[in-house]
This record gives C-alpha cells, structure tokens and sequence, in this order.
C-alpha cells in the first residue's frame, strides 16, 4: 500500500526518462478509469446492502413483531426483478456522479435525485412486466436508506483512493494572486476533492521563484507545455479574471489539448451561485445567476418549510425551554427571556425573543472589563463578542449557549414571521452602519435563527465575514440550502464549535 499523499507538498518538477514513458500509459489508464471503476462498484454494493438490510427486516424483524406482514420471496428473486440494480448504476451516471468531482453535500443533492429516479424506475419496470410482487415497504425502505449510505460510502471510497494516491488530479494554478490564493485555499479545504496543486505560473518577476502558502511559483505562463508535460498535470485553472483576452487565448492555446481539464474563475466572487448556469449567445458566454428569494413562489416555499418545521421542533423542545427558564431565573435572577430589537426584513425592527444568558447588569459588567483589559477591547471590536472571560456570562447561560438553546425561544420569532430558520444573522439597529453597503442585500431576507455564519466558524468568525456568508446566501438561497444548513448546524452544535 502507497503512503497517504500530502496534498500541500509541492512536487518536484522532473521529466521521466524517454525509456520510461510507456509504462506510464497502463498507470494513465488506471487513474482515468480506476476511480470510476471503484464509485461504481461501491455505489453498486451501497445499494446491495440496502435491499439485502430491507429485505431482512421485512422479512423477519416485523414478521416477528406482528403477523400482518406475511413471508418474503427469496432474496434473489428480487435482485432479478430489480434487474440486479442496474436501474440505481444508469440513474447515477446520468446525474455525472462517475464523470464530475463535487462536495460532499452538492454530492448529497445528486444522489438524491438518482435514488429517487432509479426507485421510480424501478417500481415502473417491476409492474409494467408483471414481475414478482416486490414490497413496497421494503422499496420506500431501500430508497430512504440509499440517501444516506450512497453518499458516505462514496465518501469512504474517496477518502480511501486519496490514500492510495488514486484519486489525485495534479493541477496547475495560472496567476499567483489573490484569486489564485483563494483557489488554493478552496482546493486544501476540500480536499476530498482530490485536486493537488502542484505550483503556480505568474508573468510577475518578481512571485517567480517564491511560494504562495507552501506551493511554488514555478515561472511564466509561456512555460506552461514544460510544466504540464513534466509535472503530469491533468487540469489547470486559471485564476487571472483580469487577464486581457488576446492574452487568455494565447495562454490556452499554448495547452489546450494536453490537458484534461481547463478551469476559469471569473471576476464574481460576490455574485457566484451554487446553482450558476452557462448559456451560449450564439458565440457569447452568459452566466446565468438566479435569485430565488425574489420569486414570490419561492417566499412562499421557504414560508411553508419554516412553519411545518418550526411546529415540529417547537412540539419537542417547549418542555425543555420551561426547565431552562426556571433555571435561569434560579440562577441569576431577574426575567427569564432576553427580548432585544433586531433588523428584519427590509430594515423593519422586530422583538427577538431568546433566553437570558447574562446577569441583569452585563453593561456594567462588560464597560468595566473593556476598560480594564486592552486584549478584551481588540477582541471586541474585531468580532463583536468575547470569546472567553466574558463577565456577563452566567453559569447557566454558559451550559445554554454551548448547545445554543437560548436561542430555542426564537421558534417563536419563526411562527409569528420575523425570522426563519435559515438565514442571515439577525443584525442589531446598532450594526446597521458596520454593515455598509451589504446591508442593502442582506436585509432583502428574514434573518434566521442558523445560517452560513453558524455552520462556518460561528463566533470564530470575523464581523465582515459574517457578512460576506450571509451575502452569498440571500443571492443563492434554495430549499437544499436551507436542508444543508440545518443539518450542519447540528452537528455544530453537538460538537460545540464557536460556542461561547
């Protein structure tokens, strides 16, 4: 077994000897088919061992349990009905699941869609030939499974090619600048990704020979055909959006062809989408960015899924928030709940409703400690919170704001139309100025009780890039997006990451 492949160390620029090149072909092949080969392998058995768990359980747990539910056909039967699968193997390639390398939870989203398709399928082929009559608890169960495990399978699969250096793909970043240091810094984050980049080409004099964050800047762009062809490189992005286009063309062209992939970032980081499309104008390349929350049908989605899970959650935690009320006024004293204007949507005040966390008198408390320690000042003014030592915190509020339920009560804000439960932060009047011209974008949503800035650091992150998440998000909201946050939220707040 290789050893786990380093993806920030930069490799060293070599030219294989010309008696050693055609081994290289056999070893191309693998790392162009290999990865398929292996997601579609996986896929196959992740669905294999859904229909064997279902089946099982149909067949045995509830029979045991209650003998409504009669005898199964062997297990075999419906493998052939099913046609061994294969209706799962076609649905996720016409999602280019086998063909494209996403993130995890964009990942999530398409193999969504192909379950559902191939169950569908599948359900339509089982009785438009009279097969064996396949149970319907046990296809909705293979089906709801199949969402979860399809996706952490392939994630395992990854991870273990990553491993074995089998799901790498060497790339070269065109401009060692600000965006192509984004790049990089995207790239390392997600990393499952398999992309190492292996240096950097810049026309500047003075960056060749340095290195961007541990990865080099190896020459100028007119170089390219050296590095590409003696560093292995199979993609390249070029992170240069204010190149001239006589240059971009001259540049691809000194690749095109020898390459695999060709990646150009444009000048739009505010403006990017999840959902971005391209569209050609009869020779013109349109970036198609649609803004859902201005579309009146999808308010009033968004609207539907706050109150049906604002009702859901509010029935399971309104026992809980009692206890922690009549803990708090044990505690400290003084009200229960803590009720503070707030920005909502287009500017409007509303009363945001959380429980209390701090002692009666934290403005005195926190005025005196501000004055007291120059570091608590800087803290404060960087990120508006104090991360530790804070004086106003109470015992209890220290246990609440750890799970972050003082912010329970806010489902109350949710049902009433004030918030939602995804969304940006809920700004201050006070903070209206900090925001400057942002504020414009942000306030044209509810703010929300989790969002970006939550699943993201939290109180880790700075105040401007709070607002620059909760910026991209009003600009590319979407029902998923919502899913995902919410689902990341729990696992922040399980693990407790920038609670204070």
């Amino acid at each position: 077994m290789r050893r786990a492949v380093d993806l920030t160390r930069p490799f060293p620029a070599r030219t294989p000897p010309p008696h050693t090149r055609p081994a290289r072909l056999p070893r191309l092949l693998w790392a162009t088919a290999g990865p398929t080969v292996a997601l579609l392998v996986t896929d196959w058995l992740a669905v294999l061992a859904c229909v064997a768990s279902a089946w099982m359980v149909r067949g045995f747990v509830l029979p045991a349990l209650t003998p409504s539910f009669g005898a199964l056909y062997p297990f075999r039967a419906y493998l052939v009905d099913l046609y061994f699968l294969l209706p799962w193997s076609v649905a996720l390639a016409q999602e280019r699941l086998y063909t494209r390398r996403r993130l995890f939870w964009d990942e999530v989203r398409y193999t969504t869609r192909g379950t559902s398709l191939a169950t569908v399928v599948a359900i339509f082929l089982i009785y438009a030939t009279k097969a064996t009559e396949v149970s319907r608890l046990l296809l909705a169960s293979v089906w709801f499974m199949s969402l979860a495990v399809i996706p952490l399978a392939r994630a395992g699969t990854k991870l273990l090619l990553l491993r074995l250096g089998w799901w790498e793909r060497r790339a070269l970043i065109l401009g060692a600048g600000a965006t192509g240091r984004k790049v990089l810094e995207r790239v390392r984050c997600h990393h499952i990704l398999g992309y190492r980049p292996v240096g950097f080409l810049d026309d500047d004099p003075g960056k060749q020979g340095n290195d961007v964050d541990g990865v080099p800047v190896l020459g100028p762009i007119a170089d390219i055909t050296k590095y590409v062809r003696g560093l292995a490189v199979r993609d390249v992005i070029i992170a240069m959006p204010r190149l001239a286009r006589p240059e971009l063309l001259r540049a691809v062209a000194r690749f095109e062809g020898t390459v695999e992939s060709v990646y150009l970032v444009p000048d739009v980081f505010g403006l990017t989408s999840a959902g971005v499309e391209t569209q050609d104008l009869d020779g013109t390349l349109l970036l198609h960015m649609r803004w859902n929350l201005a579309k009146p049908w999808s308010r009033v989605i968004k609207r539907a899924f706050d109150v049906v899970g604002a009702t859901l959650a509010g029935v399971v935690l309104f026992p809980l928030v009692l206890l922690a009320a009549v803990a708090v006024r044990f505690d400290s004293g003084g009200p229960a709940f803590f009720v503070q204007d707030r920005l909502g949507r287009g500017g409007r005040r509303f009363r945001c409703f959380k429980l209390r966390t701090m002692y009666p008198d934290a403005a005195g408390r926190l005025e005196a400690h501000l004055h007291e320690s120059p570091a608590a000042q800087i803290e404060w003014e960087r990120y508006a919170k104090l991360k530790s030592d804070d004086p106003r915190v109470t015992p209890i509020g220290r246990v609440l704001r750890r799970f972050s339920a003082d912010e329970w009560p806010q489902l109350y804000n949710v049902l009433h139309g004030d918030m939602s439960l995804v969304g940006p932060r809920p700004y201050l009047p006070g903070e209206r100025a900090q925001m400057g011209a942002l504020a414009q974008t942000i306030l044209k949503a509810q703010p929300g009780m989790t969002g970006l800035w939550q699943v993201s650091g939290r109180n880790e992150l700075s105040f401007d890039r709070r607002l620059q998440l909760d910026e991209y998000y009003v600009r590319n909201w979407s029902v998923w997006m919502d899913v995902v946050v919410l689902a990341k939220t729990v696992n922040s707040v399980v693990r407790g990451w920038g609670a204070y």
